[in-house]
């Protein structure tokens, strides 16, 4: 059994305007990536490509890098060697991660399918079956804000993550606004996405110590490890790493600082679920416990991300699954259903889930 042939195709999903503190959007753009094998096994996969203000990737370098320097890489590799073939990949290409988390998010589809058992039995196993799930509400006014939390709280979804900005007086207005509106019952989270300094956190989180929060996420640039210990150490909630980590070895260095107290896991920053399990393997072993996080993914990446949370042996908040309250089409054949604040987890061969072929064809570029 060999990969025969490797296909891309960009494509687009509309979704709620949307803002965070690097960007504004209303498209979800990724690249569907589809390997196949001689004996006539598919793989889909996802490549995020969204936001090139972060991730320096695009639809056109995911689509170019797959075709021009992954595929002839993997071709005639077997399908079921992932470990050598992702391997084969990091020898060729540095740094490039969302390009290789959709080859990665195909390959274990594809295993997964040839074995016949879903993906996150290819991760070791599950540990639950419905995955407990947040919603991020970007940056507005305070009044729109609120408005989109009840939105957030009308699909079943009981976490809820305010994005947000370089202004920390406004984000105050806007924190203490949803607390008020929608109580004290609910969970709120804040990620101002490395947009805030050591010193302005510290102050801005005294200002905010009566709103409750669940968590303080990355307030500081993903490099100062140095800074996120001092916060750590300067607030009475938990503070949760995200920017500052994309392989096991920013697990190991974040430990050593004392930079965090659980880590958001991206599979578009991890290249994909096998580095992925790597970064939860490491964090479990250090005492730290983590999550699946969001780049509002627009298909088969937000359900791998379902296996990923499922296989997590500590995993104590909600994932975070923004998409599900952005999106404003699937083209997933699979109907994703809130049930009391979490989402089921496929079980069916590889991912579990399959291609909407006429909703797809709505939504994939034409060159």
């Amino acid at each position: 059994m060999k990969i025969e042939r490797v296909q891309v195709i960009p494509f687009g999903i509309p979704i709620r305007k949307f803002a965070d503190a690097y960007t504004g959007f209303s498209v979800s753009n990724a690249v569907l990536v589809k390997i196949y094998t001689d004996d006539g096994h598919v793989g889909y996969g996802e490549a995020c490509a969204w936001e090139p203000e972060f991730y320096g990737e695009t639809l056109e370098s995911v689509s170019t890098t797959i075709v021009k320097y992954i595929a002839p890489e993997i071709i005639g590799e077997d399908p079921r060697n992932i470990n050598k073939i992702l391997s084969v990949i990091d020898a060729n290409l540095a740094r490039i991660t969302c390009a290789k988390e959709g080859v990665d998010l195909a390959l274990h589809d594809l295993l997964g399918k040839i074995l016949n058992v879903p993906v996150y039995t290819l991760l070791g196993g599950k540990f639950r079956d419905m995955i407990p799930v947040a919603s991020e509400i970007g940056i507005d006014t305070p009044e729109n804000m609120v408005k989109n939390a009840f939105e957030v709280l009308g699909l079943g979804i009981k976490v809820i993550k305010i994005k947000g900005s370089s202004n920390h007086i406004l984000d105050v207005e806007r924190i203490k606004a949803i607390r008020k509106a929608v109580g004290n019952n609910i969970e709120l989270r804040l990620d101002p996405n490395a947009a805030w300094d050591v010193n302005s956190t510290i102050k801005t989180m005294k200002l905010l110590e009566d709103c409750n929060l669940q968590l303080l996420e990355q307030p500081i640039p993903g490099w100062d490890l140095k800074g996120m210990s001092h916060i750590r150490n300067n607030i009475g909630i938990p503070l949760m790493a995200d920017e500052s980590i994309w392989t096991p070895q920013d697990a190991i260095r974040i430990a050593e600082y004392g930079a965090a107290d659980l880590l958001n896991i991206k599979i578009a920053k991890s290249c994909g679920l096998h580095l992925g399990k790597k970064i939860e393997n490491v964090a479990e072993a250090l005492g730290m416990s983590c999550i699946a996080g969001t780049e509002i993914e627009p298909g088969f990446s937000m359900i791998a991300k379902l296996h990923l949370a499922a296989s997590m042996k500590i995993h104590p908040l909600a994932s975070e699954f923004t998409e599900l309250s952005l999106l404003k089409k699937n083209i997933l054949k699979h109907n994703i259903e809130i049930i009391d604040g979490c989402v089921k987890v496929p079980d069916k061969p590889g991912l579990g889930v399959e291609l909407n072929e006429d909703m797809f064809n709505e939504c994939k570029y034409v060159n």
